[in-house]
């Protein structure tokens, strides 16, 4: 995939990376408030600009935050392939809405509330893969960055969610 360069629409940005508007605003206090905004249709380049930021420090902060992110998913196939032979050591953890889960979701998989958050990241932090699924992978790739703060390093992102599983891997699974 391309890096953001300084002519890179923010609406492009903010697709292909949904954690921009966040990391621009704990580095340069750019885009989470009226004060430090700035319109989808301007690039890296002019919102540096508009707010007198180093351009060249916002590109690589993003272009940084992408590769992070991307370090932390894993396809339907490598899940696949990493439940066929390390099953034991795998954590699947799902992030969804119980209601979701009811629907479906992958086997062996528990699902994270807040009345069993602590014992998941006891057993997350003695699992050797962690992975995170959601319906798409946002909300999953969200959580995971989130276990990898607090000492989850191994955590990572089921990338398009149990739907990407459901359509690559097992066609069993029911898709809503």
């Amino acid at each position: 995939m391309t890096e953001f360069t300084l002519n890179t629409p923010m609406k492009e940005v903010e697709a292909r990376f949904p954690f921009s508007r966040s990391l621009l605003h704990a580095k340069f206090h750019v885009g989470g408030c009226a004060s430090c905004g700035y319109e989808p249709s301007e690039s890296i380049g002019d919102v540096a600009k508009k707010h007198a930021k180093d351009a060249d420090a916002m590109v690589d902060a993003l272009n940084g935050g992408v590769a992070e992110m991307r370090a932390c998913e894993l396809s339907a196939q490598e899940l696949a392939v990493l439940l066929d032979t390390r099953k034991n050591e795998v954590l699947l953890v799902d992030v969804r809405e119980s209601w979701e889960f009811e629907l479906t979701h992958l086997p062996g998989s528990l699902l994270l509330g807040e009345t069993n958050m602590e014992d998941v990241f006891a057993r997350a932090r003695r699992s050797k893969e962690v992975v995170l699924v959601c319906h798409h992978g946002l909300r999953s790739l969200n959580a995971t960055l989130f276990f990898r703060q607090n000492g989850v390093t191994q955590a990572r992102s089921l990338r398009g969610g149990v739907d990407a599983f459901a359509r690559e891997v097992d066609a069993t699974l029911p898709r809503y």
